[in-house]
């Protein structure tokens, strides 16, 4: 029977247990290097990515408190004005502002008071966060004559830390006043 394929004899090495012995260490060798290299690359790599930052504890993470708070009276009802917070609890520069929720609390025309409740959130749209919007408002127009109202305003941040109650301001709603 022919073979139209022949291999060389030359191909065909002999080796010696002992070869075979060093070839193994040397596989094993490299092997633990490549898996040190897989292991310290993307630490050495990634390691210093990101802003590092001292880390703050949530209440000084949160906004300071509105302190402008102020209404006026329209026609339909009341608009609130307020300027916008500049710091964080701890004093810091605040870029991270994400809005206000507004909370009303009412006292009935027979005397019943509620507690504050949220009535509206403001969030912060600053184009890009580079042309800060400096004074916010908000009309409430759901209004009863002769009942008491009283308002408060929070700043929160993106991340959701929420700043302390502002100012309190109120009035007696009279209709069309």
């Amino acid at each position: 029977m022919s073979s139209r394929f022949k291999v060389p004899r030359s191909t065909f090495e002999t080796r010696s247990p002992k070869s075979g012995v060093q070839n193994l260490k040397w596989l094993s060798v490299c092997c633990f290097l490549l898996a040190v290299a897989c292991t310290l690359f993307p630490v050495a790599l990634f390691g210093g990515c990101g802003r590092k930052t001292i880390v703050k504890p949530p209440e000084l993470a949160a906004p300071e408190p509105v302190n402008d708070l102020t209404l006026e009276v329209k026609d339909k009802g009341v608009t609130l004005h307020w300027g916008r917070v500049q710091k964080s609890a701890d004093g810091e520069d605040l870029d991270d502002l994400g809005g206000f929720v507004v909370l009303r609390a009412e006292q009935d025309v027979q005397g019943k008071s509620s507690e504050f409740t949220q009535i509206a959130t403001i969030p912060v749209e600053d184009r890009d966060r580079f042309r800060k919007d400096k004074r916010f408002s908000y009309t409430d127009e759901q209004l009863t004559a002769g009942a008491l109202y009283r308002y408060r305003v929070l700043a929160f941040t993106v991340d959701g830390y929420y700043s302390e109650a502002s100012n309190t301001v109120e009035l007696v709603w009279r209709s069309g006043a």
